[in-house]
């Protein structure tokens, strides 16, 4: 079975992986909670690429161009950090992530509509999550990065909620999913007897995921099993 499963979805999902492998995907929110029981029988567990943390760059300076400038000229000085810093890096973007490019003109700096000759940017600094080492010394090395950042004209940092995660390409997981779930339809079989039939819906989804510690993320694609005896 996990055979059959296998060769269906290789040709549908081959393209789409290889459009997504260098996605980086960026997960907020508490650890698994109240999903749990939402989720289907087979997950993989998997320790995030990156802890991140959202922060705003706020300048409230006269001139829009002033504003702009001092905005800039603060991100530089936290790349120039980060390359002090192994593991530390900057990345932009809404639930897909990407890095900071002062001369990537997505890279916007947003005038505020409350706040009058205010401009602000958000960006993400982020670490490598590394195995070997304790992941809240690694969150306190992340604030540490963010609080000592050198700061240019009337430019402020504002942390924006909790450390999060972020996962690179995790469709790269799909396979690892769909050959434990065929491992699990292999030993219903077993179970129940070889005379049932075993039907799966929901194997073409996209790969789904959860908060589950401090570093880790649950993986999974929300499929259904249907036995018929």
């Amino acid at each position: 079975m996990k055979k059959i499963i296998l060769a269906t979805l290789a040709f549908i999902f081959s393209l789409s992986s290889f459009a997504q492998e260098l996605e980086e995907v960026v997960v907020t929110g508490s650890m698994l909670d109240g999903n749990y029981y939402e989720m289907p029988a087979v997950t993989i567990k998997k320790k995030a690429d990156f802890l991140v943390q959202r922060i705003r760059l706020v300048n409230d300076s006269r001139s829009p161009g002033l504003r702009r400038s001092e905005i800039r000229k603060t991100i530089s000085n936290l790349i120039d950090s980060s390359r002090k810093v192994k593991g530390i890096a900057l990345s932009y973007g809404e639930g897909f992530l990407v890095p900071v490019n002062l001369n990537d003109d997505s890279l916007e700096i947003i005038e505020d509509r409350k706040k009058s000759d205010t401009s602000y940017v958000n960006i993400y600094a982020k670490v490598a999550v590394n195995a070997d080492n304790d992941a809240k010394d690694q969150i306190n090395e992340l604030r540490s990065f963010v609080y000592s950042a050198r700061l240019d004209g009337r430019t402020e940092i504002e942390t924006q909620g909790d450390v999060g995660l972020s996962i690179v390409s995790p469709e790269q997981y799909r396979y690892e999913i769909l050959g434990k779930i065929a491992e699990e339809n292999n030993k219903i079989t077993e179970v129940v007897g070889g005379t049932c039939k075993i039907t799966v819906a929901g194997l073409e989804g996209r790969v789904e995921w959860e908060r589950s510690d401090v570093s880790e993320l649950t993986l999974y694609i929300p499929y259904a099993t249907e036995i018929t005896c």
